[in-house]
Protein backbone atom coordinates (compact mmCIF):
# COMPACT_ATOMS: atom_id res chain seq x y z
CA UNK A 1 0.00 0.00 0.00
CA UNK A 2 2.23 3.08 -1.23
CA UNK A 3 1.84 6.76 0.34
CA UNK A 4 1.58 9.74 -1.36
CA UNK A 5 3.32 13.04 -0.04
CA UNK A 6 3.93 16.36 -0.84
CA UNK A 7 6.10 19.55 0.37
CA UNK A 8 4.19 20.46 2.99
CA UNK A 9 4.20 24.36 2.74
CA UNK A 10 0.62 24.42 2.07
CA UNK A 11 -0.65 22.66 4.79
CA UNK A 12 1.34 25.05 7.04
CA UNK A 13 -0.33 28.05 5.48
CA UNK A 14 -3.58 26.46 6.37
CA UNK A 15 -2.22 26.16 9.87
CA UNK A 16 -1.31 30.24 10.05
CA UNK A 17 -4.87 30.93 8.70
CA UNK A 18 -7.65 32.24 10.81
CA UNK A 19 -8.74 29.22 13.44
CA UNK A 20 -12.17 29.41 12.01
CA UNK A 21 -10.89 28.01 8.48
CA UNK A 22 -7.57 26.17 9.12
CA UNK A 23 -9.25 22.94 10.07
CA UNK A 24 -11.49 23.38 6.83
CA UNK A 25 -8.28 24.05 4.55
CA UNK A 26 -6.64 21.49 6.02
CA UNK A 27 -8.46 18.42 5.67
CA UNK A 28 -9.26 19.38 2.11
CA UNK A 29 -5.14 19.65 1.35
CA UNK A 30 -4.81 15.58 3.32
CA UNK A 31 -7.66 14.97 1.33
CA UNK A 32 -6.59 15.77 -2.29
CA UNK A 33 -3.04 14.44 -1.38
CA UNK A 34 -4.97 11.10 0.07
CA UNK A 35 -6.83 10.85 -2.99
CA UNK A 36 -3.84 11.11 -5.21
CA UNK A 37 -2.32 7.47 -3.49
CA UNK A 38 -3.31 3.91 -3.22
CA UNK A 39 -5.57 4.77 -0.36
CA UNK A 40 -8.51 5.04 -1.99
CA UNK A 41 -8.92 1.47 -3.38
CA UNK A 42 -8.29 0.16 0.14
CA UNK A 43 -11.04 2.27 1.92
CA UNK A 44 -13.61 2.35 -1.02
CA UNK A 45 -13.48 -0.47 -2.76
CA UNK A 46 -11.53 -3.42 -0.72
CA UNK A 47 -14.73 -4.39 1.36
CA UNK A 48 -16.81 -4.99 -1.67
CA UNK A 49 -14.29 -6.48 -3.55
CA UNK A 50 -13.59 -8.80 -0.44
CA UNK A 51 -17.35 -9.88 0.17
CA UNK A 52 -17.87 -10.59 -3.87
CA UNK A 53 -14.79 -12.39 -3.68
CA UNK A 54 -15.50 -14.94 -1.22
CA UNK A 55 -18.91 -15.56 -2.05
CA UNK A 56 -16.98 -16.85 -5.38
CA UNK A 57 -14.52 -18.54 -3.14
CA UNK A 58 -17.62 -20.08 -0.92
CA UNK A 59 -20.94 -20.53 -2.90
CA UNK A 60 -22.96 -21.83 0.21
CA UNK A 61 -22.39 -17.79 1.10
CA UNK A 62 -25.05 -17.28 -1.84
CA UNK A 63 -27.42 -19.36 -0.56
CA UNK A 64 -30.57 -18.70 0.58
CA UNK A 65 -30.75 -19.62 4.37
CA UNK A 66 -34.15 -22.01 4.41
CA UNK A 67 -34.86 -25.24 6.14
CA UNK A 68 -35.22 -26.12 9.78
CA UNK A 69 -31.73 -25.62 10.21
CA UNK A 70 -32.36 -21.46 10.08
CA UNK A 71 -36.15 -22.06 10.55
CA UNK A 72 -36.72 -18.84 13.39
CA UNK A 73 -33.80 -17.02 12.95
CA UNK A 74 -33.32 -13.75 11.61
CA UNK A 75 -31.15 -15.06 8.47
CA UNK A 76 -34.16 -16.75 7.11
CA UNK A 77 -35.05 -16.72 3.80
CA UNK A 78 -31.61 -14.23 3.23
CA UNK A 79 -28.32 -15.19 1.77
CA UNK A 80 -26.23 -16.65 3.88
CA UNK A 81 -23.53 -13.85 3.56
CA UNK A 82 -25.89 -11.87 5.27
CA UNK A 83 -24.19 -13.30 8.56
CA UNK A 84 -20.73 -11.73 7.91
CA UNK A 85 -22.23 -8.36 6.86
CA UNK A 86 -21.09 -7.35 10.48
CA UNK A 87 -18.33 -8.32 10.34
CA UNK A 88 -16.77 -7.07 6.89
CA UNK A 89 -18.04 -4.04 7.68
CA UNK A 90 -15.63 -3.84 11.06
CA UNK A 91 -12.91 -5.07 8.98
CA UNK A 92 -13.14 -1.73 6.32
CA UNK A 93 -13.18 0.24 9.81
CA UNK A 94 -9.93 -1.76 10.78
CA UNK A 95 -8.24 -1.45 7.35
CA UNK A 96 -8.51 2.16 7.13
CA UNK A 97 -7.46 3.03 10.86
CA UNK A 98 -4.43 0.17 11.18
CA UNK A 99 -2.70 0.40 7.42
CA UNK A 100 -3.77 3.39 6.22
CA UNK A 101 -3.28 5.78 8.73
CA UNK A 102 -0.03 4.44 10.61
CA UNK A 103 1.39 4.20 6.96
CA UNK A 104 0.56 7.57 6.14
CA UNK A 105 1.76 9.35 9.43
CA UNK A 106 5.27 7.19 9.22
CA UNK A 107 5.99 8.52 5.56
CA UNK A 108 5.11 11.96 6.87
CA UNK A 109 8.02 11.56 9.51
CA UNK A 110 10.49 9.62 7.55
CA UNK A 111 10.29 12.04 4.58
CA UNK A 112 10.42 15.02 6.75
CA UNK A 113 7.26 16.48 6.36
CA UNK A 114 6.37 16.24 10.26
CA UNK A 115 9.34 18.08 11.41
CA UNK A 116 8.40 20.97 9.23
CA UNK A 117 4.85 21.20 10.49
CA UNK A 118 6.77 21.52 13.81
CA UNK A 119 7.90 24.70 12.74
CA UNK A 120 4.32 26.07 12.12
CA UNK A 121 0.90 26.95 14.61
CA UNK A 122 0.49 22.96 13.37
CA UNK A 123 -0.94 20.87 16.81
CA UNK A 124 -1.13 17.09 16.39
CA UNK A 125 -4.53 17.48 17.49
CA UNK A 126 -5.11 18.91 14.46
CA UNK A 127 -3.44 16.89 11.75
CA UNK A 128 -5.46 13.24 13.82
CA UNK A 129 -8.41 15.22 13.63
CA UNK A 130 -8.24 16.06 9.83
CA UNK A 131 -7.37 12.14 8.97
CA UNK A 132 -9.92 11.11 11.35
CA UNK A 133 -12.23 13.31 9.35
CA UNK A 134 -11.01 11.58 5.91
CA UNK A 135 -10.56 8.13 6.97
CA UNK A 136 -13.93 7.79 8.68
CA UNK A 137 -15.72 9.52 5.60
CA UNK A 138 -14.34 7.34 3.19
CA UNK A 139 -14.66 4.23 5.64
CA UNK A 140 -18.30 5.05 5.50
CA UNK A 141 -18.57 5.28 2.15
CA UNK A 142 -16.41 2.40 1.44
CA UNK A 143 -19.28 0.08 3.85
CA UNK A 144 -22.25 1.86 2.31
CA UNK A 145 -20.54 0.76 -0.93
CA UNK A 146 -20.10 -3.10 -0.23
CA UNK A 147 -23.76 -2.88 1.64
CA UNK A 148 -25.06 -1.46 -1.52
CA UNK A 149 -23.21 -4.37 -4.17
CA UNK A 150 -24.48 -7.36 -1.51
CA UNK A 151 -27.67 -6.16 -1.96
CA UNK A 152 -28.36 -5.97 -5.35
CA UNK A 153 -26.13 -9.20 -6.06
CA UNK A 154 -28.12 -11.01 -2.93
CA UNK A 155 -31.30 -11.14 -1.14
CA UNK A 156 -30.51 -9.17 1.75
CA UNK A 157 -32.48 -8.59 5.50
CA UNK A 158 -32.72 -4.98 6.38
CA UNK A 159 -31.32 -3.76 9.94
CA UNK A 160 -33.76 -4.20 12.62
CA UNK A 161 -32.27 -1.40 14.08
CA UNK A 162 -29.98 1.01 11.72
CA UNK A 163 -29.60 3.74 14.05
CA UNK A 164 -27.41 0.73 15.93
CA UNK A 165 -25.78 -0.19 12.98
CA UNK A 166 -24.63 3.22 12.22
CA UNK A 167 -23.47 3.68 16.03
CA UNK A 168 -21.61 0.54 16.44
CA UNK A 169 -19.81 1.77 13.09
CA UNK A 170 -19.14 4.88 14.50
CA UNK A 171 -18.25 4.63 17.51
CA UNK A 172 -15.69 1.19 16.46
CA UNK A 173 -14.62 3.81 13.93
CA UNK A 174 -13.36 6.51 16.51
CA UNK A 175 -11.77 3.73 19.22
CA UNK A 176 -9.66 2.26 16.16
CA UNK A 177 -8.70 5.38 14.40
CA UNK A 178 -7.65 6.52 18.16
CA UNK A 179 -5.67 2.71 18.15
CA UNK A 180 -4.33 3.75 14.87
CA UNK A 181 -3.26 7.51 15.77
CA UNK A 182 -1.33 5.54 18.85
CA UNK A 183 0.57 3.65 16.04
CA UNK A 184 1.14 6.51 13.78
CA UNK A 185 2.13 9.17 16.69
CA UNK A 186 5.49 7.23 16.91
CA UNK A 187 6.35 5.12 13.92
CA UNK A 188 9.63 6.09 12.02
CA UNK A 189 8.77 5.02 8.35
CA UNK A 190 5.81 3.62 6.47
CA UNK A 191 7.06 -0.05 6.20
CA UNK A 192 7.61 -0.03 10.22
CA UNK A 193 3.99 1.35 10.48
CA UNK A 194 2.85 -1.21 7.71
CA UNK A 195 4.44 -4.02 9.22
CA UNK A 196 3.15 -3.05 12.96
CA UNK A 197 -0.31 -2.18 11.66
CA UNK A 198 -0.32 -5.85 10.17
CA UNK A 199 0.11 -7.44 13.77
CA UNK A 200 -2.64 -5.90 15.52
CA UNK A 201 -5.01 -6.23 12.46
CA UNK A 202 -5.56 -9.79 12.04
CA UNK A 203 -6.10 -10.22 16.13
CA UNK A 204 -8.65 -8.03 15.91
CA UNK A 205 -10.19 -9.60 12.64
CA UNK A 206 -10.31 -12.83 14.60
CA UNK A 207 -12.37 -11.09 16.94
CA UNK A 208 -14.23 -9.27 14.62
CA UNK A 209 -15.72 -12.61 13.37
CA UNK A 210 -13.90 -12.63 9.89
CA UNK A 211 -12.39 -15.85 10.00
CA UNK A 212 -15.03 -17.65 12.31
CA UNK A 213 -18.11 -16.60 13.81
CA UNK A 214 -18.07 -15.56 16.97
CA UNK A 215 -20.38 -17.18 19.05
CA UNK A 216 -22.29 -15.91 22.23
CA UNK A 217 -21.42 -17.45 25.15
CA UNK A 218 -18.01 -18.60 24.25
CA UNK A 219 -14.67 -17.54 25.52
CA UNK A 220 -13.77 -15.88 22.45
CA UNK A 221 -17.48 -13.82 22.74
CA UNK A 222 -16.28 -12.56 25.71
CA UNK A 223 -12.98 -11.62 25.18
CA UNK A 224 -13.83 -10.03 21.83
CA UNK A 225 -16.83 -7.52 23.29
CA UNK A 226 -14.18 -5.51 25.06
CA UNK A 227 -11.97 -5.11 22.03
CA UNK A 228 -12.48 -2.32 19.80
CA UNK A 229 -12.95 -4.21 16.61
CA UNK A 230 -14.98 -7.30 18.28
CA UNK A 231 -16.95 -4.88 20.13
CA UNK A 232 -18.22 -2.67 16.40
CA UNK A 233 -18.66 -5.69 15.18
CA UNK A 234 -20.96 -7.46 17.69
CA UNK A 235 -22.88 -3.79 17.84
CA UNK A 236 -23.87 -3.68 14.22
CA UNK A 237 -24.73 -7.07 14.22
CA UNK A 238 -27.07 -6.52 17.04
CA UNK A 239 -28.32 -3.24 15.72
CA UNK A 240 -28.95 -5.83 12.12
CA UNK A 241 -29.90 -8.87 13.45
CA UNK A 242 -31.16 -7.90 17.09
CA UNK A 243 -30.42 -9.81 20.29
CA UNK A 244 -31.45 -11.01 23.75
CA UNK A 245 -29.49 -8.47 25.57
CA UNK A 246 -28.19 -4.75 24.85
CA UNK A 247 -24.93 -4.09 24.09
CA UNK A 248 -23.93 -2.04 27.05
CA UNK A 249 -20.45 -3.97 27.56
CA UNK A 250 -19.68 -3.12 23.72
CA UNK A 251 -20.26 0.40 23.45
CA UNK A 252 -18.77 1.22 26.83
CA UNK A 253 -15.69 -0.85 26.04
CA UNK A 254 -15.45 1.55 22.34
CA UNK A 255 -16.01 5.05 24.40
CA UNK A 256 -13.50 3.60 27.09
CA UNK A 257 -10.82 2.84 23.90
CA UNK A 258 -11.67 6.09 23.02
CA UNK A 259 -11.08 7.93 25.68
CA UNK A 260 -8.23 6.59 26.95
CA UNK A 261 -5.81 5.93 23.60
CA UNK A 262 -6.62 9.53 21.58
CA UNK A 263 -5.38 11.79 24.43
CA UNK A 264 -2.43 9.28 24.85
CA UNK A 265 -1.40 9.51 20.65
CA UNK A 266 -1.32 12.76 21.59
CA UNK A 267 1.06 12.89 24.54
CA UNK A 268 3.04 10.35 22.56
CA UNK A 269 3.17 11.90 19.57
CA UNK A 270 6.70 13.12 17.89
CA UNK A 271 7.09 15.21 15.07
CA UNK A 272 10.09 13.56 14.19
Amino acid sequence: MSVTTYAPTRAAAAARTKPKGSLRRLVWTEAKVWMRSTDPFWALLFPTVLIVGQTLVAPALREVATGDTWAGTPFYGVAVVNIILPAMLAMAIATTALTILPATFGAFREKGVLRRFSATPMRPQSLFLAHFIINTVMSFVGALIAVVVTSALFPIAMPVNIAMVVLGFALGMAAMMSLGSLLAAWVPRAAIASTVGMLVFFPLLLTAGVFTVVEPGTVLYEIARVTPLGAASQVMSYGWFGGDVFPWVQIIAMVAWTAVLTPLAVKLFRWK
